[in-house]
C-alpha cells in the first residue's frame, strides 16, 4: 500500500514545500520591523471623547424627524476613528490622514501582537475623489503593492470580517456618498429608524468605553497607594469612584450612566476579570494592580455584591434574583452549603445597583453619600448572625424547604436590614 502510494508523496512535498516558501515570502513582503508611522498608546480618553463627539454629530437627534445629515471629517477626525478602531482590537497602532486638493492620503501601522519578535503591519493608501464615492488608486501592504484588480476583493473580505460586517450592513443602508472636498471627507447619510437605533448603540459603547478608562484610571490610584497590600476594603474603592461619578456628573450630566460604568469596573475587578476595557497593549504590566476585595471582612461577600449590582446596571434584575438562589440551592448538596449571609449580599447588591440607575435623582443621592464616607455600613446591613454553611440535612431540619415559613421569615428579615439603610431611601 505505501509503495502504491510513494510516486504521489514527492510532488505532495513539492507543493507544500512551495506553498511554504511563497507564505514566507509574503511575510517577508508584507511585515516590516518598523513602523510606518508613530504608534500612539490605545487608552487615550481624548481619542474616546472625540469619536463620541463624531458619533454624535454623525447621528441625527432620533426625536425630530430630520433623517438626512452631511457630516465633514478633517484628516484627524480620520485618524482618532481609526485610532479607535485599534483600540478595540487592543492593538498599538498609529494613521496619519492628508487630503491635497481631490486626493486622500493614508499610512497606518499596526503592532502585531507577538511578544517573540517587533513586527508591524504597515499600509498606505491613496483615493481619489468620485461621485459618489471615492477610487482607491494605490494600496500598499508593506513592501507589496496590490495589483489594482485585487484592491476591490481585498477590501471585500475585509468588509466580510465579523468585527466589521455590522458596521457595513447599516453603512450600506444609509451611507449615500462620500467625497474628498475643500480638505475634508464629506460624508451624507440618510437615516433609517433602524440604523438610527443602532447608531444609538455605538455611542453609548463609545461613551461607556471612555468612562470606563476614565474610572480605571481613578481605581489604579487607589489600589496603588503604599498603605494597601493584598485586600481592600470595597469601600475603600467606592468612596473615590464614586466622588469622582459625582464630579462628572456634574459636567455631563448623566449620573445614571457614570454609576452604571462604576460599578460595571468594580464587578470586574472584584470578580478577577480584565478591567482594562481598552488595554494598553504597550505594556506587559497589568494596568491596575490585583488586590482582594473585602466585604464584611470577607472576599466572597464582596464578590457576591457587585456582581448581583452588576446583573441590575445591565438590566437583568431578575436573573439576579433566579442566579443568586440558584447558586445557594446548589450550595445545600455539594460545595460549602446554604448561605444566607451570602443570599444577604446578593440581596444588597441587587438593591444597590437598583439605586443607583433608578433615576438621576437617586443616582445622585448614591453618589453624594458614597462619596462622602468609607463606612460599608452605608450599604451593607450586619449579616454575622445569619446561618450559613448548612448542607443537605441541616438545612432540611433548619427550614424544610425554600418555600417554608421558616425560610421566608429569614429572607424577610433580610430585606428589612437592607431597606433600613438611609442609603436606599430618597
Amino acid at each position: 500500500m505505501i509503495d502504491s502510494m510513494r510516486p504521489f508523496f514527492r510532488p505532495a512535498a513539492s507543493l507544500a514545500a512551495a506553498i511554504l516558501a511563497l507564505a514566507v515570502l509574503l511575510a517577508l513582503l508584507v511585515l516590516s520591523r518598523v513602523p510606518a508611522v508613530d504608534l500612539v498608546p490605545v487608552a487615550q480618553t481624548d481619542a474616546l471623547s472625540r469619536t463620541r463627539s463624531i458619533l454624535r454629530n454623525s447621528v441625527p437627534d432620533a426625536r425630530r424627524q430630520i433623517v438626512r445629515k452631511t457630516v465633514a471629517l478633517t484628516t484627524d477626525d480620520m485618524a482618532t476613528i481609526t485610532q479607535y478602531a485599534f483600540a478595540r482590537k487592543r492593538w498599538l497602532g498609529g494613521a496619519q490622514f492628508s487630503i491635497r486638493g481631490p486626493r486622500l492620503r493614508m499610512q497606518a501601522t499596526a503592532k502585531l501582537p507577538w511578544r517573540w519578535a517587533d513586527l508591524y503591519l504597515n499600509v498606505r493608501l491613496i483615493a481619489d475623489d468620485a461621485e459618489p464615492f471615492p477610487v482607491v488608486r494605490q494600496l500598499k501592504v508593506g513592501r507589496l503593492a496590490v495589483p489594482h484588480p485585487l484592491i476591490g476583493w481585498l477590501l471585500e473580505i475585509l468588509l466580510q470580517s465579523k468585527s466589521v460586517s455590522r458596521y457595513r450592513r447599516i453603512a450600506a443602508d444609509v451611507v449615500q456618498e462620500v467625497r474628498v472636498v475643500d480638505g475634508r471627507l464629506r460624508v451624507h447619510f440618510d437615516w433609517t429608524r433602524k440604523a438610527l437605533d443602532q447608531a444609538g448603540d455605538w455611542e453609548t459603547d463609545v461613551a461607556l468605553r471612555e468612562r470606563l478608562v476614565i474610572y480605571q484610571q481613578c481605581l489604579s490610584e487607589v489600589v496603588s497607594r503604599p498603605e494597601i497590600k493584598k485586600y481592600v476594603r470595597l469601600s475603600t474603592l467606592m468612596q473615590p469612584l464614586f466622588a469622582l461619578a459625582q464630579a462628572r456628573s456634574l459636567v455631563d450630566h448623566e449620573p445614571v450612566e457614570e454609576n452604571r460604568a462604576v460599578i460595571l469596573l468594580l464587578n470586574a475587578y472584584v470578580n478577577g476579570r480584565d478591567v482594562s476595557p481598552i488595554g494598553d497593549v504597550s505594556s506587559a504590566e497589568p494596568l491596575v494592580p490585583r488586590r482582594l476585595a473585602l466585604l464584611n471582612r470577607r472576599v466572597d461577600t464582596a464578590q457576591h455584591f457587585v456582581i448581583s449590582a452588576a446583573l441590575v446596571v445591565s438590566g437583568t434584575r431578575t436573573l439576579a434574583d433566579v442566579a443568586a438562589m440558584a447558586k445557594e440551592i446548589n450550595d445545600i448538596h455539594s460545595g460549602s452549603g446554604f448561605s444566607f449571609t451570602d443570599l444577604a449580599a446578593d440581596t444588597a447588591g441587587a438593591t444597590f445597583g437598583k439605586f443607583a440607575v433608578h433615576s438621576p435623582e437617586a443616582a445622585r443621592n448614591l453618589q453624594k453619600r458614597l462619596s462622602q464616607s468609607a463606612d460599608e455600613s452605608l450599604f451593607m446591613p450586619p449579616i454575622k448572625d445569619l446561618p450559613e454553611h448548612m448542607l443537605t440535612d441541616e438545612f432540611e431540619r433548619r427550614f424544610g424547604s425554600i418555600e417554608s415559613a421558616a425560610f421566608d421569615e429569614v429572607r424577610r428579615e433580610i430585606e428589612a436590614r437592607i431597606a433600613a439603610l438611609a442609603i436606599y431611601r430618597f
